[in-house]
């Protein structure tokens, strides 16, 4: 009995740990680009292989940060414009969000619990 109470007390120590999206947490810099923010608490996995299109990528995993139909967190997208990037409007295509600053380009894809970030290769012009 008391080592079932011990697991249970584990699992749900272990489940009350795993990250989730908050604004409070704040932001630091992508591994691809030290100039464009990424939740603190998100967690870097393997990221997608680069094209001729995408010089970097990284991927990230956060819980509900891409919300049930994969929409961003409003505070996020603020915080990218509040880093200096401007959201190439224009360009969004469902949860692909394109910014650029200083010549770069930016790209964002959301999912429920995952979110990619691109810096496109120099070729790609928008």
């Amino acid at each position: 009995m008391k080592r079932i109470f011990i697991v249970l007390l584990i699992v749900g120590m272990m489940v009350g740990c795993s990250n989730v999206y908050s604004e409070e947490e704040g932001y630091r810099m992508a591994v691809i680009n030290h100039g464009f923010p990424v939740p603190k608490n998100a967690s870097e996995i393997r990221p997608e292989i680069c094209t001729t299109e995408i010089a970097k990528s990284a991927k990230y995993k956060l819980k509900d940060v891409g919300g049930e139909q994969g929409e961003p967190p409003a505070h996020y997208l603020a915080e990218i414009e509040d880093w200096g990037w401007t959201e190439l409007v224009d360009q969004r295509v469902g949860n692909v969000h394109y910014y650029k600053k200083e010549g770069k380009i930016m790209s964002l894809v959301f999912q429920k619990h995952i979110f990619d970030v691109f810096e496109m290769s120099d070729e790609v012009k928008m």
